[in-house]
């Protein structure tokens, strides 16, 4: 591919998931299946509930021999049986017959009806039902939830609390996933520290690392911290190497045109199948992405703040479709925004602004942060959301936006 044209971010992420495949299967715990994708579908093994039950404590009976009942002349049944639940019962009721029953418990054979104790008076074995309710009142249904065989829970969803639930009640302990790639992550450059060094002159903290394994973590990945490459060839190709052991690779710095930008031409030498070189977007223009053994490569800038709008626009997407996601799940959501403060993008690639989004008289409102720089790490606390700017595009305040979604709006 030429150096001379810079992608937009949709044909730079098209090429980006062309060149991702499924890592497989696995089958996990299945606490350990939140967050993930079913990879097969998942059937009930039993109906849920599994016996009819009754929703209230009450009185199990005959609706036929209460249908007339009122405070005044209320129906009066002989009381055989208490069925707490978990009890099966032992007696059928019969004509003029009671069962008192506790929530849970077992329907009795003969009953269809289960009026609760707030409309009844007890008096020894005699029971006086004060008022009817509906025929069938106050009884689960077996199967009304779930019946055996069927699918409950199809393949390509994610599991939230709500499957987990379901799956449990259907006491599967496993279940098919799709496996989350391994990500190993390294930043370059003499100028580094770890976060753990003293911070000597001349030198800056390696925070990216950090970040980018924040957001692989985030974001369905295994991430795998690698040390720094220094600036050298050599350095950087024995980085590269330990990095491909993993499933995904990304390293941060080094990718764009300086004498000691070493990873774009470490990477050439290594036989890399080169895919795409530089974006129309700001911050994160020099993307570089790459197969090298097969394996999907990273290369985002060095900019803190450009290395993760680098991750949540195009290695994300990767991610998620390894991890089983499709169609637009690939993507960070969007919605329209009004604008709090006027903005203006006067350059010629496209500009994503760090914002804080809100929820305010039924529509979103968004609100950009102070110091956009590549280098501005500050511009993403609290950010919740990206203004999304075409080139030479201008918005006034009140006026309406794109936005991306990147946290909880309320």
């Amino acid at each position: 591919m030429s150096d001379d044209r810079m992608l937009s971010p949709e044909e730079a992420q098209q090429i980006v998931l062309d060149n991702v495949d499924s890592l497989g299967v696995e089958r996990v715990p299945v606490l350990e299946a939140l967050g993930r994708v079913l990879a097969v579908d998942v059937a009930a093994r039993h109906n849920n509930p599994p016996h009819d039950n009754s929703a209230m404590d009450g009185y199990a009976l005959r609706y036929a021999d209460i249908k007339d009942a009122t405070q005044q002349q209320p129906a009066v049944l002989e009381m055989v049986e208490d069925i707490p639940a978990g009890y099966v019962p032992q007696k059928v009721v019969g004509v003029g017959q009671t069962s008192r029953i506790m929530t849970g418990g077992l329907v009795p054979a003969g009953a269809d009806t289960v009026v609760m104790v707030e409309d009844t008076r007890a008096e020894g074995e005699r029971v006086e039902i004060l008022e009817p309710d509906d025929e069938g009142s106050n009884i689960r249904l077996c199967g009304e939830d779930m019946r055996a065989g069927e699918v409950v829970v199809a393949a390509g969803t994610e599991c939230g609390v709500g499957e987990i639930s379901v799956l449990a009640a259907q006491q599967y302990t496993f279940v098919t996933v799709y496996r989350r790639p391994t990500v190993a992550i390294f930043s370059t450059g003499d100028e580094l520290v770890e976060i753990d060094e003293p911070l000597e002159p001349g030198k800056i903290v390696n925070s990216n690392t950090a970040s980018l394994a924040a957001l692989c973590r985030a974001h369905g990945a295994v991430p795998l911290m690698l040390p720094s490459a220094r600036d050298t060839a050599a350095d950087t190709q024995r980085v590269v190497e330990m990095a491909l052991t993993a499933d995904f690779a990304i390293s941060s710095g080094g990718v764009s045109v300086g004498e000691y930008d070493y990873v774009k031409q470490v990477l050439d030498a290594m036989g890399a199948d080169i895919k795409l070189w530089r974006v129309a977007m700001k911050p994160g223009k020099p993307l570089f992405f790459c197969l090298i053994g097969g394996k999907p490569y990273f290369g985002v800038p060095g900019n803190p703040v450009s290395s993760m709008m680098s991750f949540l626009q195009f290695v994300r997407p990767a991610i998620r479709k390894v991890g089983g996601y499709s169609g637009a799940d690939l993507y960070l959501p969007e919605a329209r925004a009004v604008l709090d403060n006027a903005v203006e993008n006067d350059g010629n690639r496209r500009n994503y602004l760090r914002a804080q989004l809100r929820y305010a008289d039924g529509q979103i409102r968004a609100t950009t942060r102070d110091g956009q720089g590549s280098h501005m790490i500050t511009s993403m606390l609290g950010a919740n959301g990206f203004v999304v700017l075409e080139p030479e595009q201008k918005v006034a305040v009140g006026g309406e936006v794109k936005v991306q979604l990147i946290g909880k709006v309320f």
